[in-house]
């Protein structure tokens, strides 16, 4: 059977902690009442130092020892909430991670608990996933690693990336699956009523379209991205918006790159896409009177580009989403 460690530090998501670790129990013992073999054992909850560590909202975690002490065959990173440098400047909880990877311990993270894989070194060249939130952060730091933020889940063999915070059920099911079998998991995924069928994590994009000055003291682009908050539903073009600016188009374009990170036009689709999916979480407007309320005029191309950034469809966003009552 596999041994599992869970590596708790501070700031972590307390739920994930004893969540895997209970969602794991649960796949054994459904295996054990079904004849069949099970595959976790020595669950063991660690810590960097082998110290009590404070969890998100403060609770406490108990832990019966060092990570340095112990050489699982699992070793989950769960979330982490709040400043993550930290773990990474810990050098001994580093090395230690990448040792472990080296001698056959499956690493496996959720949510930002990569950035500690990644500081480690286990994912240079290779695919990856955070949670879409840390994306631009994770790539700043880790330029060597092919991140995926769109994916829900990544198994690289050595090692398993989760995307989202709650992705950690996502994780524990992955690891049922892995090693007792995609039915096992189904069956655990219905015991415990979950979704076992999330692949992406782009329905639960936010796109941020802060006002102001975006960090290059670029006021003039800043004004025009106001604007364009205001007024995503009309029409639009690159010499209107230059000329906003008061610059040249050229000047426009490389500024407002600069500025944002993407270009005017791919900036108004995302405006717009959000815009879509407040009226599709809040109210009973159908899907054709929402492409012309956020500035469209043909319906398939909505639908087209909806799904593109979104990963599903306008109908299938509201049926998951949808706040009304």
């Amino acid at each position: 059977m596999k041994k599992v460690a869970i590596l708790a530090y501070n700031n972590c998501l307390v739920s994930a902690v004893a969540g895997v670790l209970e969602i794991l129990a649960i796949a054994n013992s459904y295996a054990a009442g079904s004849g069949s073999e099970m595959e976790f054992s020595g669950f063991i909850i660690v810590s960097p130092d082998g110290k009590n560590v404070d969890g998100f909202v403060g609770f406490p975690v108990e832990v019966e020892g060092s990570i340095l002490d112990v050489e699982p065959d699992i070793l989950v990173l769960p979330p982490v909430f709040g400043k993550i440098d930290p773990l990474l400047n810990d050098e001994v909880l580093i090395k230690r991670i990448a040792f472990l990877e080296q001698r056959g311990t499956l690493i496996a993270s959720a949510c930002a608990g990569s950035f500690l894989m990644a500081r480690a070194g286990l994912l240079d060249g290779k695919p990856a996933t955070t949670h879409w939130r840390l994306a631009a952060d994770f790539s700043a730091r880790f330029d060597k690693v092919d991140l995926q933020e769109g994916r829900m889940l990544i198994d690289g063999g050595s090692y398993i990336c989760a995307g989202g915070a709650m992705a950690w059920q996502d994780l524990a099911l992955h690891l049922v699956a892995r090693f007792m079998g995609r039915d096992k998991a189904a069956a655990c995924a219905k015991i415990l009523v979950m979704d076992s069928t999330r692949d992406v994590q782009t329905p639960y994009f936010m796109f941020e379209a802060k006002s102001g000055v975006q960090g290059f003291g670029d006021h003039q682009i800043a004004d025009v991205q106001k604007w364009m908050q205001e007024n995503y539903s009309k029409p639009m073009r690159i010499a209107m918006l230059a000329e906003k600016s008061s610059l040249g188009e050229r000047t426009f374009l490389r500024r407002f790159k600069a500025a944002t990170g993407m270009t005017p036009n791919n900036y108004l689709q995302q405006l717009r896409i959000e815009a879509a999916r407040h009226l599709l979480e809040v109210s009973a407007k159908s899907v054709e009177e929402i492409t012309v309320a956020v500035g469209y005029d043909n319906g398939s191309s909505f639908r087209r580009l909806f799904k593109r950034l979104t990963g599903v469809s306008p109908r299938e966003y509201r049926s998951r989403f949808s706040r009304q009552v």
